[in-house]
């Protein structure tokens, strides 16, 4: 019995059909999305031992020990980063590229000087980093023209535990596919 060339080739093709469609789709579940405020960014849930990136001043030292304290305690990785006095908003920005550049999922900013993160915020949004601002409001660059980049917002204030703890509470939020409650 003979096989003709026809049949060989359609036998080849169908192989590499079943072995594509083997191919597609995810390999894990998607999160699911919390809306962004500024609804241009591909946030979510994510894993509970994911990266949370902290990115402050050097005056807030404390504020950074206890955010990575709590944040650890809580199952999360976090990643503080505090930006030197001399040239900290450049500071800044090298650390929340470092940090989105590791795979962070969240992003919590105090800035030195929010208008030089405007860039490298944008940045983070594209690449599905959630980024929540601690205290002051964050500028948009071109985000969704709210006037703001941050999704979410902490407001600020003289008791350092209360912002430790609505912050983590706010990232346990984020963590489950939640909109938090606070910080809009």
């Amino acid at each position: 019995m003979r096989i003709g060339v026809g049949a060989v080739v359609a036998v080849v093709v169908g192989a590499a059909l079943v072995a594509l469609t083997g191919c597609q789709g995810p390999t894990t579940a998607a999160p699911t999305p919390v809306q962004s405020s500024d609804l241009t960014s591909s946030d979510g849930g994510f894993d509970r031992h994911a990266v949370v990136g902290v990115v402050l001043p050097a005056a807030d030292g404390s504020l950074g020990t206890a955010l990575g304290d709590r944040l650890d305690a809580a199952g999360f990785r976090s990643d503080v980063r505090l930006a030197p006095e001399q040239d900290g908003a450049a500071a800044q920005r090298e650390a929340v590229d470092a940090l989105v550049r590791g795979g962070a999922k969240a992003v919590l900013v105090r800035a030195v000087d929010a208008s030089a993160l405007a860039g490298v915020l944008q940045t983070a949004h594209d690449a599905g980093v959630v980024v929540v601002s601690l205290g002051g409001s964050l500028p948009a660059s071109g985000t969704g023209g709210d006037g703001v980049s941050a999704d979410y917002r902490v407001p600020g204030g003289d008791d350092e535990d209360a912002l430790v703890d609505t912050t983590v509470d706010v990232v346990r939020s984020l963590q489950r596919g939640e909109k938090p409650t606070v910080g809009d």
